[in-house]
């Protein structure tokens, strides 16, 4: 689930003996907030050349180097060797998904106390925040090791839904709404 605080209120008090998996791709996103919060910032105090370099860069700092082309690999280079703090979160950014390559928790949890060690040392407000707020939220994030699931089939279907509605362009019936999204999932099973 999202780390959102509603959601997992509800779900301590209804399903107490529940464990509570918080979602990876949900967390990247966190910690692409806070990218941002750092870029913004960094984008505030620098000089009229420095914020061309920064200007631009939001999706640059936020892409996996497998989906950039030449030119933005290039142009975050000049970013990160010309602004030290973007450097930082820009590097932490690509060291975060690991905890999720490992299969024991306990080793997991070594890594995750490291990155927030190195989150705690960057001098960086957000990101310190950040990293103290994933030791809190330890438990909810290593309960990965042990389930190995995510949101993703559940955000995929959220997605069907939303597009479905999108097409008839309102929906008046749920019956029909029902219907729409059985012939939906069938077509999917038959991809398969």
């Amino acid at each position: 689930m999202d780390r959102a605080g509603a959601y997992l209120e509800v779900v301590k008090a209804q399903l107490p003996d529940a464990d509570v998996v918080f979602d990876k791709f949900h967390l990247i996103a966190n910690y692409h907030a806070v990218i941002d919060e750092v870029r913004r910032a960094e984008w505030r105090k620098a000089s009229a050349q420095d914020k061309d370099v920064i200007k631009g860069q939001r999706y640059n700092l936020f892409r996996n180097p497998e989906n950039r082309t030449r030119e933005q690999t290039q142009s975050l280079m000049n970013l990160l060797h010309m602004n030290r703090n973007l450097a930082v979160v820009y590097i932490l950014k690509d060291a975060l998904p690991k905890p999720w390559d490992y299969h024991y928790p306990r080793a997991a949890a070594k890594y995750l106390a490291r990155w927030c060690t190195w989150a705690a040392v960057s001098g960086i407000q957000a990101v310190r925040r950040f990293g103290r707020s994933l030791l809190k939220a330890q438990r909810e994030v290593l309960n990965f090791c042990r389930h190995r699931i995510t949101t993703g089939p559940l955000e995929g279907f959220n997605n069907t839904v939303s597009r479905i509605i999108h097409r008839a362009c309102g929906i008046r019936s749920l019956d029909y709404l029902f219907l729409k999204l059985r012939q939906e999932s069938l077509a999917t099973d038959q991809r398969k």
